[in-house]
């Protein structure tokens, strides 16, 4: 009788021994598959996040190529050619002039523009009077061999007003000076109201006092230029000069 004990004793303890390996396997294959999950859980929004930035970093570039192309195309455009004294007027530049007033010409899709912009200045008090605008070769030419300061004239092919994009443009009150084409004309009514709204039509101050080392043309506070109001906006804004903003044009423009 007492060895029966003993061994239904030893067995318990067997059974005891073998529930607890059980539970100890169950407990070890449970936390193991749920380790399993986590890492799995890890591993997929590991990926998820992986392809979200590949993804991103795709539109990223598919954009920034967009832009990079719109900017190109938008370089190659008439009304940003780059006229100086590095850069000549392209043979192929094709120009079609139309009267503004009192005989002067300019590019005809510029005309609206000029002539929007004179009006609302004179509208707005003032007195503005072209000068100059469009000129031939043969005009430039005849310019650069009568000037006594060579310095000051462009040379044939390299200036902008053979493009028919830019005007020359003075306040009539100073029409009684020696010589009109002087720095003091920036403090002349119409010149001051000219350079704060010429951006609103599309026009830049295209060779302004701080930029002459770039330019390479002195200050000219009534030489105006059409690049379109998009540009001329950003020009104007910050300050710079066409030389400058075409070079780093990636910089600053941003297509609509």
């Amino acid at each position: 009788m007492r060895k029966r004990k003993k061994k239904r004793g030893g067995l318990i303890i067997l059974i005891v021994i073998l529930l607890i390996c059980i539970a100890g396997a169950v407990f070890f294959l449970v936390n193991r598959a749920a380790e399993n999950r986590h890492i799995a859980e890890e591993e997929r929004a590991a990926a998820e996040a992986a392809q979200k930035q590949a993804e991103e970093e795709a539109r990223e570039k598919a954009e920034e190529e967009a832009r990079a192309a719109k900017i190109a195309e938008e370089k190659s455009q008439w009304y940003l050619v780059l006229v100086n004294n590095q850069n000549a007027m392209p043979g192929d530049f094709d120009i079609e002039t139309s009267e503004v007033e009192d005989g002067y010409v300019i590019d005809a899709r510029v005309k609206d523009a000029l002539q929007e912009m004179l009006a609302d200045c004179r509208e707005a008090g003032y007195s503005p009077r072209l000068i100059s605008t469009f000129r031939t070769r043969e005009t430039q030419q005849y310019l650069y061999d009568h000037t006594a300061n060579k310095a000051d004239t462009a040379v044939p092919g390299h200036s902008e007003h053979e493009c028919g994009l830019a005007a020359d443009i003075i306040d009539a009150d100073s029409l009684g000076w020696a010589d009109p084409l002087i720095a003091e004309q920036e403090d002349m009514p119409a010149q001051k109201w000219l350079m704060e709204h010429c951006q609103d039509y599309g026009f830049i101050l295209r060779y302004p006092s701080d930029k002459e080392d770039i330019t390479e043309i002195i200050y000219e506070p009534w030489h105006y230029r059409y690049v379109g109001k998009e540009h001329a906006a950003v020009i104007m804004e910050n300050g710079l000069c066409l030389e400058e903003y075409l070079e780093n044009m990636e910089d600053y423009y941003r297509p609509e």
